[in-house]
């Protein structure tokens, strides 16, 4: 991804196509890509040991840096551990599922259905816009699963409603990846029986 900054004086910067501007005033080129080159970029990336080892590796590394504070009696050192400690937090919640969707690409099955996107937009405490995604997917026109996806690489999803192939795995109730005709959604957090809270 090339990020370019935009001054922050122009009153209203002209935005080439593919590019899009977020809460930092950084002009972020979207490099889309097909939803084929989509799929084989996720297989790629989530197949071997990497993916497997990366939860470990952030928990070993917050042990070190609570232990190195511990030893020096810096703060620093506890503060890093802290931010680590919720980073890791975050991959224990998405790893399943990214490694559930590429599973699921390769050797699961798929099925005709619909999903319904939705966009949040919010901003944190220094004024940074971010989007979260939310789904609601229906198989012959019944919603089953609501979802929140993992933020989307290589594609900006819209809002609405759209065909989809749902993809499933044995042993997972709920489908493990979405395949619409523009990209590649999978959830973020399990996802819960459409209608429940």
């Amino acid at each position: 991804m090339i990020a370019v900054f935009v001054n922050a004086f122009h009153e209203q910067p002209s935005v080439p196509e593919g590019f899009v501007i977020d809460g930092r005033l950084a002009l972020l080129y979207i490099d889309p890509m097909t939803v084929d080159e989509q799929i084989a970029e996720l297989t790629r990336q989530v197949s071997g040991q990497g993916l497997r080892a990366v939860f470990p590796a952030l928990v070993f590394a917050v042990a070190g840096l609570v232990v190195a504070g511990a030893w020096t009696e810096n703060p620093v050192l506890y503060a890093a551990a802290g931010v680590g400690a919720v980073l890791t937090f975050a991959v224990r919640q998405v790893v399943p599922h990214l490694s559930n969707a590429a599973l699921g690409l390769r050797e699961g099955w798929r099925q005709e259905g619909t999903v319904e996107i939705g966009i949040s937009r919010w901003k944190d405490a220094e004024s940074n816009e971010y989007e979260t995604y939310e789904g609601r997917i229906a198989v012959a026109g019944q919603p089953l699963w609501e979802m929140e996806f993992a933020q989307p690489r290589n594609w900006q999803p819209v809002q609405g409603r759209f065909e989809a192939r749902l993809v499933f795995l044995r042993g997972v109730a709920w489908p493990v990846a979405v395949v619409t005709a523009d990209g590649l959604l999978y959830p973020r957090v399990r996802p819960r029986r459409a209608g429940r809270t």
